[in-house]
């Protein structure tokens, strides 16, 4: 789910390299998860605002998602405006599941294998969680696996994202900004409404809320930013987007706004209890607009953002990004670790200590993970090449890789992208 696309190569990672301060929206979002879960494990009171905030921090799954829709949706999009052919499905899902799978089998093995509470795991828990479809029954899910629901459903976001992307432009009738645009505000709405039935028909045991149609409203987000980004000034619309989103302090403070409000009991409760219906979709609807927001000014934005833009972008918050999906998959077992190793019973224990080594732990066994198996696999994304063959004279058979290759328009595009 924090995975960079930049290592993917091809479109997508190019898509990364044009707008480096996500690479630090990606970390805070994988920093939150993690105070997220050490907030619930060590117990904190969710009368007090801070630890509200803390309960709320889940948030970052949301940004996970709008990034998702923006950086892979964005290619696809691209291709349409400038009249090309799309990326070629089977290369991008080759590359996406290269970037992901390695690593996230070698955490479900893990903590299948090492967390006592796994102990009489059988044979249908290994393959239910090797294959990404834990979510998909009423099974409860292993011990330090809890988190990965986010991933089954991710995942299932980039299969249908170039059947999804596909539909709008064939009912947009191409490149037609307006029209796709509305097409993703229905998929928002369907979204919001399937949140909304699902908690009036919510019985036990029930993971209906944890699909991919509960969150199409942030990946919709995401993919509008993509649309947007790709669209010219003279458009009033755009216009006046990207003179809000050159105002970055101004976005980042209304994304404040809406957490603020989302900590509120409008949003519904701060422990296991369920919301109700009406809670559930404002909660939905408030995270989208965070995660929108918090994105918004770092792709849309027509000067540089400063100090901001040099630290989220900065080298430091680049090495950090490329580890953060092993964060992300470690740290959950890694805490539910600790907490056997101590003897701890869960909702008891310090939070800062917890937090503090858990990210640090999850940060280190993340960067080992990169190392030895995120980066390596790279060397197979030529396996299956970004065009389909062809006969070709000797020339084009001798030429170098077309989605490698990046054209004077290509260049000259991405510059823009990473300036306007």
């Amino acid at each position: 789910m924090t995975a960079s696309v930049t290592p993917d190569g091809g479109a997508a990672g190019r898509t990364e390299r044009a707008f480096p301060g996500l690479d630090g929206i990606r970390v805070l979002a994988a920093t939150a998860v993690v105070l997220t879960h050490a907030s619930f494990w060590t117990g904190t009171d969710p009368s007090l605002p801070a630890d509200r905030a803390l309960a709320r921090l889940d948030v970052g799954v949301a940004i996970f998602f709008v990034l998702s829709g923006f950086l892979l949706g964005r290619p696809f999009f691209q291709a349409a405006a400038r009249g090309q052919r799309a990326p070629r499905a089977a290369a991008y899902l080759w590359r996406r599941g290269l970037r992901i799978l390695p690593a996230y089998w070698l955490a479900v093995v893990a903590a299948l294998a090492f967390l006592p509470g796994n102990d009489s795991a059988g044979a249908g828990d290994w393959v239910r969680h090797l294959l990404l479809v834990q979510i998909y029954d009423s099974e409860p899910d292993a011990a330090g696996l809890t988190h990965l629901w986010s991933m089954c459903t991710e995942v299932t976001f980039y299969l249908l994202l170039p059947l999804l992307v596909a539909g709008l432009l064939r009912l947009a009738g191409g490149w037609r900004p307006a029209r796709i645009l509305a097409g993703l505000a229905a998929l928002a709405v369907l979204g919001a409404a399937w949140v909304a039935v699902v908690w009036q028909v919510q019985s036990t045991g029930s993971s209906l809320n944890v699909w991919l149609p509960a969150f199409l409203s942030w990946f919709a987000g995401g993919m509008a930013l993509a649309v947007l980004s790709l669209c010219d000034d003279a458009w009033p619309l755009v216009r006046g987007v990207r003179d809000v989103a050159s105002n970055a302090w101004t976005c980042w403070a209304l994304a404040g706004a809406l957490f603020w409000v989302a900590c509120s009991p409008v949003a519904g409760p701060l422990t296991l209890e369920d919301p109700s219906s009406v809670e559930a979709v404002t909660k939905n609807l408030l995270y989208m607009g965070v995660g929108v927001l918090l994105v918004a000014p770092l792709v849309l934005h027509r000067r540089p953002l400063g100090v901001p833009g040099e630290v989220l972008g900065g080298r430091a918050a680049r090495v950090l990004a490329e580890t953060s999906y092993g964060l992300f998959l470690f740290h959950m077992p890694l805490l539910v670790g600790l907490y056997h190793l101590l003897g701890w019973q869960p909702f008891t224990g310090r939070f800062w200590f917890v937090a503090i080594v858990t990210w640090i732990g999850g940060t280190v066994l993340a960067a080992v993970c990169y190392v030895l198996v995120e980066r390596p696999v790279r060397r197979l994304r030529s396996l299956v090449p970004p065009q389909a063959s062809r006969r070709r004279g000797p020339r084009r058979e001798s030429a170098q890789d077309p989605d490698e290759l990046t054209s004077e328009t290509t260049r000259a595009a991405s510059a823009v992208s990473a300036s306007t």
